[in-house]
């Protein structure tokens, strides 16, 4: 588990690169980082991968970032903001140079200050449990952290650290998961699923892909399942109780 008296809080000042990415996906629209990779035309993994720290990324993929989401390459890059007069601060937007875009980031976009406001982060790591990823959501919080941009009016919104390696390269071990429980939910969305797995015990958390609910189960796909468990896992629907759209993570 980890010392919430020790966790660092995330601020701006602590920004990577994969940091950076992240918020000018979120800030064009890009509701997830499948999304993102879609729009892009590279492999989600790829993507992923980059946003979520595990690789970085060179000049020539920030080109291809910053077209997309309308931010400039040398930002993304080096969180540098522009010197040139009349450039937009903070990430440096600009109109796209390509065509295919124009519609979509026709003009710069004023992105605001870091939220101040905090939520909780709910959730404790499951002593003894299989490393599959599970921790004990019954309501308790561990944390505050900073809101991501885009959650600031969400009133029910919330966090949980990521337990376990069943997710990477997706998600790492003790990273903060952004959660809006408002959010309509599809194929391939990244969930917090809370489930009842047992009468005498309390609700366990997982954070997973959502595959579907078919046949009277929940089916999620993890990334990395633990040896010898598969990668789609299923739960009774009686057995759900709660399932929320992630939108938004940062690394530990």
């Amino acid at each position: 588990m980890i010392d919430v008296a020790t966790h660092d809080v995330f601020t701006p000042m602590q920004e990577s690169m994969g940091d950076r990415l992240r918020r000018a996906r979120i800030a064009a629209n890009f509701t997830s980082a499948a999304k993102g990779a879609e729009r892009i035309g590279v492999a989600a993994s790829t993507y992923r991968a980059h946003e979520n720290g595990q690789n970085e990324f060179g000049a020539d993929e920030a080109e291809a970032y910053g077209r997309a989401f309308g931010v400039r390459a040398g930002w993304l890059l080096t969180g540098e903001q522009p010197k040139e007069r009349g450039a937009t601060p903070e990430m440096g937007i600009a109109p796209s140079a390509d065509p295919k875009l124009k519609a979509e980031v026709s003009h710069p976009v004023d992105v605001p200050a870091w939220p101040t406001r905090k939520i909780p982060v709910f959730g404790q790591a499951a002593g003894g449990a299989d490393d599959d990823g599970r921790f004990i959501l019954n309501g308790n919080k561990v944390a505050d952290v900073l809101i991501l941009p885009g959650l600031e009016d969400v009133k029910d919104a919330y966090a949980v650290y990521v337990y376990g390696t069943s997710m990477v390269p997706a998600f790492k071990p003790g990273a903060t998961v952004y959660v809006d429980p408002s959010r309509p939910i599809v194929a391939g969305d990244d969930v917090v699923v809370q489930v009842k797995m047992d009468e005498h015990e309390p609700p366990y958390g997982f954070v997973k892909e959502f595959v579907a609910r078919r046949g009277g189960k929940l089916v999620l796909l993890q990334h990395n399942p633990p040896e010898g468990q598969d990668k789609t896992l299923t739960f009774p629907l009686d057995r759900v109780v709660a399932v929320h759209k992630v939108v938004g993570n940062v690394p530990r």
